[in-house]
Formats: structure tokens, sequence, C-alpha cells
């Protein structure tokens, strides 16, 4: 793979350069390395960050640049040779999983040359790309490949996002639960619409045919702020694993230091109101950090969880969750800067949920401030179902691998399976 002009480091974490020596099962640890020893807080600028929860397979192969944010329970699959190269300013967000070498039927492999890919290339991700929560990338694959152009925002690949041995140029993006399938190359300033599937050179380049659309300016600040963002959780998880590594497992603090979240804060138990007491056990087994704020008290919640969880109060929060019904393995709840996240009593999460708060649509008029997301009381979420910007009313049911963005749902009001309902009414299926 073709090396970008900023250094690398292998598996590096906590802002240390080591190398991790793993089998294809082991997850990583914070590793204790001779030399170097792990940057003082003092020269965390440029370090990258990998969460101990997440999994490199053939470490050796995995090179991440300066500022690249690894979040809980992401996997980077290398598999000896073939390699996966993450670029400066880059983000590999929770449970994102990239595959550097996939099994290929022959007629892929031809879509796959005529798009410049071979089967042994890898992944190559350049920089300031955006891989967010359940976003999954399978090999050969080049997203934001080239030199860096200041003017550009880089790649974003949204929520349960799927780059299938496809060619993205810079500046281009997928919506949340689309695809893009073997051999297809994103032209920059394309933008792949929710839940589409793209499956023809044609479908990338032509917007009439109802797969793609033009980027956007707003689409660029957005992923600008994203990649700011991470940036400075890469610095501060880093200064964090520096000056204590139990601080970075488990249920533990948030890093503070940034402008979006200054202070470190802890899980609070026993109060969705953020009274209760807090906790801090670095042997949990899923990663609960910062301002989350739970009814259930720990037991509790510990046997109603499944594994691999991430709720991660470390940009926006507080997160208010009441009564947790049961919560599937991978669900992911994150939120905006500047926001917050209120859910209901009696809640059911199925598997690789996303929950992500940022400003609804709705806007209060006395404040100007836009509606928090919100969930209600005995709601249901099926299995990869993502709800971003919206508001959830009681009994409401989001279904099988649909999205909710934007939109304000009626008590008891069900989103079919695989159905993306967006600026409240039905913008399509999911087609893959």
């Amino acid at each position: 793979m073709r090396r970008h002009g900023r250094p690398r480091v292998h598996g590096a974490i906590g802002g240390a350069a080591v190398v991790l020596c793993l089998t294809t099962t082991a997850l990583t640890v914070p590793a204790r390395a001779a030399e170097p020893a792990p940057e003082p807080a003092s020269t965390a600028v440029g370090a990258s960050f990998v969460d101990p929860t997440a999994q490199l397979r053939s470490a050796r192969s995995v090179a991440l640049g300066e500022q690249v944010y690894v979040g809980p329970f992401a996997q980077l699959l290398a598999a000896g040779r073939v390699g996966i190269e993450i670029g400066a300013e880059s983000n590999v967000q929770d449970s994102v999983r990239v595959e550097a070498l996939v099994p290929r039927w022959p007629a892929e492999d031809r879509s796959l040359a005529a798009a410049g890919l071979r089967t042994f290339d890898g992944v190559e991700v350049g920089e300031r790309v955006i891989l967010a929560h359940g976003s999954a990338v399978r090999g050969p694959a080049r997203i934001g490949a080239g030199e860096a152009d200041p003017a550009d925002s880089g790649v974003f690949i949204s929520f349960g996002a799927l780059v299938d041995g496809a060619v993205l140029e810079r500046d281009t993006g997928l919506s949340a639960l689309s695809r893009v399938g073997p051999g297809v190359v994103l032209r920059s300033g394309t933008m792949v619409l929710p839940g589409k599937d793209v499956r023809t050179q044609a479908e990338a380049d032509d917007p009439a045919l109802g797969k793609v659309r033009p980027l956007v300016e707003a689409d660029r600040l957005f992923n600008s702020a994203v990649v700011e963002v991470n940036t400075g959780l890469a610095r501060e998880y880093s200064r964090l694993a520096a000056e204590d590594p139990s601080t970075v497992r488990g249920i533990n603090v948030d890093p503070g230091g940034n402008v979006f979240d200054v202070s470190r804060d802890a899980p609070t138990v026993e109060s969705a109101l953020c009274t209760g007491p807090e906790v801090r056990d670095p042997a949990f087994r899923n990663r609960v950090i910062g301002d989350v704020c739970f009814e259930d008290d720990l037991a509790t919640l510990s046997a109603r969880m499944g594994s691999r969880i991430s709720l991660r109060a470390d940009e926006g929060g507080p997160f208010a969750v009441g009564t947790v019904r049961s919560m599937g393995n991978r669900t992911i709840f994150h939120a905006l800067e500047g926001s917050d996240l209120s859910v209901g009593n009696r809640v059911t999460y199925g598997e690789r949920v996303i929950v992500h708060g940022g400003g609804r649509p709705a806007v209060d008029p006395t404040t100007g401030v836009s509606a928090p997301t919100t969930i209600g009381n005995d709601v249901v979420l099926g299995d990869e179902s993502v709800v971003f910007r919206s508001l959830l009313r009681n009994g409401s049911v989001v279904g099988e691998r649909s999205a909710v963005v934007g939109s304000e749902l009626e008590v008891g009001q069900v989103v079919p399976d695989r159905t993306v309902y967006a600026n409240d009414e039905v913008f399509g299926a999911v087609e893959w």
C-alpha cells in the first residue's frame, strides 16, 4: 500500500509506539514497552489512541497515522501481510469492523480489477476519514486515498454503512445503513443516500438513478467537526492512559481536556438524574464512559447487558438512562458535541443498536436551542437499528436494520424492518 507523508506507528496505544504480536483471536491489552516509554502529557499532541478493547489481528500489518482514534470494540483485521493502513487524523469508532482480506467470487474479482483493486491489496484509509459507529469495510478497498487537500473534508462513512471492495475518492460519504459494492468508484463530491445499495458504476455516477446525491457544504462542515472532536479524543485518551492505564478500561471516567468536554466525569447508578453514587470498575466487560446516569444499580445492569457494549459520554452528555429491560451485544450510545441523551424506562435494545444524541430539527422558540434526542418508556429497538436526532414516544418500535433520523415517532408507532424513516416520513427501504 502507498504510504502517506506523515509517520506511522503500529498498534499505538495511549500514545506509546508499541508492536502487538497477537493471535487471530486475541484482544489488545495495554502494552508495557521498554522502549519507548508512554508519552508524558506534555508530548501527547500527536498521539494516536487504541481503546484496550479493540481487536487487532496481524497487528504488525496494521499501520496508524498520527492523531488516530480507535474506539471501543473496533476490529482491525489484517491477514498476514495483507494489511490495513489508517491515515492521520482519521477515526475508527465503536464496533467498526475492517477486514483486509475477504474471499471473493470470480465475478467480484473482475469488478475489483476494473476499479484498480486486487484481492490482496488490503485496506487503505486516507487522512481525515471517519468510520462511524457500527460501519464496516471489506477489503480490498481504498477510502480517501491520495494526498489530502486542505479544501476537502475527507470521507464520512455513517452508522452501519458498508464499503465492500470499493474505491471512495476524497470528499465523499455514505449515509446511514448504505453500501457501496465491489468494483464501484465513488467520485469526489458524491454522497450515498441512506439505506441505498450502490452496485454499479452508473448508480454511483448518476443522481437521477436515486442512489446518490451531490455532497453539500453542510456535509463538509459536519465532517470537519467530527474530525476535530476525534483528534481531541485521541490526544486526551492518550494522556489519560499515560497517567493511569486502568482509567481506560471498563466503567470509568471520560478524558476531559477538550473544549466540548472540559472535565472528567464518572458514570453514576441508581438515579437517572445523575445524583446517585459514582462507579468506576476497570474490570467491567463493557465500556461505560463519562457522564452516563443509570436508574438501575450495577448488578442489575450487569445482568441485563450483553457484551461488547459501548456507552460513551465523552463528547456530548449527560446521558440519562432509565431502567433497562435488556441490552444486546454491541449496543452503542454516543452524542454530538453540546447535545445530551434521555432514555426512558423498560427499553429493549437488540444487538448492534446505535442510539446517537444530537439536536433534533425541532427548536424551542424561546431559547433557540434544538430539542434533545429522547426515547420514551417501553420502546423496542430491533437488531442493527439506528436512532439519531429523534424523539421516540412511549411504546414505539423500530424494526430490524431500520433507521429513524431527524424524526418524531408517535405513541406506539412502528417503523417496519429495513426501513429508513427520516424527517417524519418513510424515506425508503434498506436495500441490502
